[in-house]
């Protein structure tokens, strides 16, 4: 399905029924992250989950930014005149997650971050801005091999090569002008006043996260009032690739 949303034709998928439940991805990412999860919860709940500006089959027009991205989600939840939603967002998702719940907290009920930033120190956010002209100049394949290395758990590799494959392809399918617009929205995130945000949040980290490991867990956990941390064994940061039934699980029993 897709949406206009302010001159760009955003893709989403909306299945399920019950209370609503939006899903927003990570840097490169797409919709499709979320489909084992929302297989998952959607005798439960109304899932949708996006293609954020940028990424897989939305257009990219204008400038990339966690502020924008997050108004885009708004403007796509009353397009989609949905009541308040929980909001789970993945790493740099995560940010659009808590922007948006800052930004318009009657939208959101309820927030989970799922491989979840904190902030990232000025050497972090150069990598990515060195990143963004590397993808510009050369493109992603000499990115792939050491980002899929670092993106699952060893396990993963070991057991889910098939899994691993396609999100290789995944990572590729990405058109490089707009990963890089986005790695530079990312190295430019906004500080959020998470000491603001009021909803209830979830915080799940993978044990072998190494883009987002435990001490940014707790980080946010410190920093957000109602919150509480919960550490998923077995998976790195694309956890929901990895166990999508685990992430769907901890998911129910926090909203139930």
């Amino acid at each position: 399905m897709f949406a206009d949303i302010d001159g760009n034709t955003l893709h989403y998928m909306s299945y399920g029924e019950g209370p609503p439940v939006l899903f927003i991805h990570g840097l490169g990412g797409s919709a499709n992250v979320w489909h084992g999860v929302m297989q998952a919860m959607q005798q439960h709940h109304h899932c949708i989950a996006l293609d954020l500006r940028g990424h897989g089959r939305s257009q990219g027009r204008g400038k990339f930014s966690i502020e924008g991205w997050a108004k885009d989600v708004q403007k796509l939840l009353r397009h989609l005149e949905l009541p308040a939603v929980t909001v789970v967002g993945h790493s740099m998702g995560s940010l659009v997650a808590q922007q948006l719940a800052h930004s318009s907290p009657d939208a959101v009920d309820q927030l989970v971050l799922l491989g979840g930033i904190s902030y990232f120190q000025p050497p972090t956010a150069d990598a990515y801005r060195e990143r963004a002209e590397l993808v510009e100049k050369e493109g992603l394949d000499d990115l792939v091999e050491p980002w899929l290395a670092g993106a699952v758990s060893p396990q993963s590799h070991a057991v889910h090569a098939g899994m691993v494959g396609l999100l290789r392809e995944l990572f590729l399918r990405n058109e490089p002008q707009n990963y890089a617009k986005s790695c530079r929205a990312l190295a430019d995130a906004p500080r959020i006043r998470r000491d603001e945000l009021g909803q209830p949040t979830l915080i799940l980290t993978g044990a072998h996260d190494r883009s987002t490991p435990l001490a940014m867990a707790e980080e946010l956990k410190a920093s957000i009032p109602v919150s509480r941390v919960r550490v998923l064994p077995h998976v790195g940061h694309w956890s929901s690739l990895e166990d999508p039934g685990a992430i769907a699980a901890a998911i129910l029993e926090f909203l139930t």
